[in-house]
């Protein structure tokens, strides 16, 4: 059915439930998994956290460590569940775009990708990730609920 199948994560717990479900997926399937978590990097950092310049970077390094951390954590219970695995990082304002790129460049042939992330007033303004990529791609998308 699937051979590749792109597997983005932010971290929540939704998202991590997702990632569980696409890896027994993949695994009843014969799938491989491509784990993917973007450090978004806004330059709308609330004005509290804006203190001086040495704030920010290690706000923005906390933020690609975070994502790191995601994607060793597909790593790693694809590893257990032996289903074969490769993970990525990247960096953007709007992981959305992120997603169907990295669709792309790692050749996948569909997207598991959980129902939400954010919630409250960030989901408001940011606008649901999973909506822009069911709206834009060219591959099928799973959405985990």
């Amino acid at each position: 059915m699937f051979k590749k199948i792109l597997v983005p994560t932010d971290g929540s717990d939704l998202s991590n439930r997702a990632v569980r479900a696409a890896i027994e997926f993949a695994k009843d399937h014969g799938s491989a998994i491509v784990g993917l978590s973007v450090a978004e990097i806004s330059r709308y950092f609330p004005i509290s956290l804006i203190g001086g310049g040495d704030d920010l970077v290690m706000l923005a390094d906390s933020i690609r460590q975070q994502a790191r951390d995601n994607v060793e954590i597909i790593r790693d219970l694809a590893e257990k569940s032996g289903v074969p695995c490769q993970v990525h990082t990247a960096e953007s304002a709007n992981p959305s775009d992120e997603i169907l790129i990295a669709s792309k460049k790692y050749a996948c042939d569909s997207i598991f990708i959980a129902s939400h992330g954010r919630t409250g007033l960030d989901k408001l303004l940011l606008g649901s990730q999973t909506q822009k990529v069911l709206a834009y791609s060219k591959i099928p998308v799973i959405v985990f609920r």
